[in-house]
């Protein structure tokens, strides 16, 4: 029982606790009240009359005017110079991004054609393995598409080289047997495959021969180290 009581003594009655908080607010308000009614003239709290008011302050042109005006004035100039702050920065933000972005785009370019570069040799690999399977098929027809997949590759090496035109036979017309040795070969396989793409199965091709066009795409594809 005496703790209980102890406990009730120190917390005290919440209902006296809130009236001197009111009290207490009450008297701060009417302080600050009876502030501004002070420093206003002819105000309606019985404050001070204007020629005290200018007294005190100095009159229009007094210390508290110039204040004032001074701090306005530095508001206002900070706020313009702030906006124009703030318009530079949100610019070079935008810059920035903008850069970034083209970089990251150049980056990735520069990435996919360093993957394909990669790629390359082990793509026309697997192309060259097909051909391969498909001429030693049993299959006339496969011999047949053997020298069709040869001819593309052809058509790809050459232009990864450089060579110019619309077609193999226009790269083959517009080189000379300097830039490419084995010409003669590539022209040879090519008319074969020409014969092939015009005539269809009426073409006559033995596996034998299918070989020996598929040997002179290698020896084309072997002079730019193609496979």
């Amino acid at each position: 029982m005496d703790e209980k009581e102890d406990k009730k003594e120190k917390t005290g009655n919440p209902a006296e606790e809130g009236f001197i908080i009111a009290i207490a607010a009450f008297l701060v308000i009417t302080l600050i009240v009876r502030a501004i009614g002070f420093f206003t003239p002819n105000g309606s709290t019985g404050g001070i009359t204007n020629s005290s008011f200018e007294a005190l302050t100095g009159g229009p042109n007094g210390w508290f005017a110039n204040t004032i005006h001074f701090i306005s004035v530095a508001v206002s100039t900070y706020v313009v110079v702030a906006t124009i702050y703030s318009m530079i920065l949100f610019l070079i933000i935008c810059y920035v991004a903008w850069l970034t972005n083209e970089m990251s785009a150049a980056d990735a370019k520069k990435a996919r054609l360093v993957t394909v570069a990669a790629d390359l040799p082990s793509m026309q690999a697997q192309k060259w393995q097909k051909v391969q399977g498909h001429v030693n098929s049993e299959n006339p027809a496969e011999w047949r598409l053997s020298i069709l997949e040869a001819d593309v590759m052809l058509e790809e090496m050459m232009l990864v080289q450089g060579f110019h035109g619309d077609s193999v036979g226009e790269m083959l017309k517009n080189t000379s047997k300097g830039d490419f040795k084995t010409i003669d070969a590539a022209w040879e396989a090519h008319k074969i495959r020409n014969a092939i793409a015009h005539e269809g199965s009426d073409f006559l091709l033995s596996q034998r021969e299918s070989k020996r066009v598929i040997e002179l795409y290698a020896m084309v594809f072997k002079e730019f180290s193609y496979v």
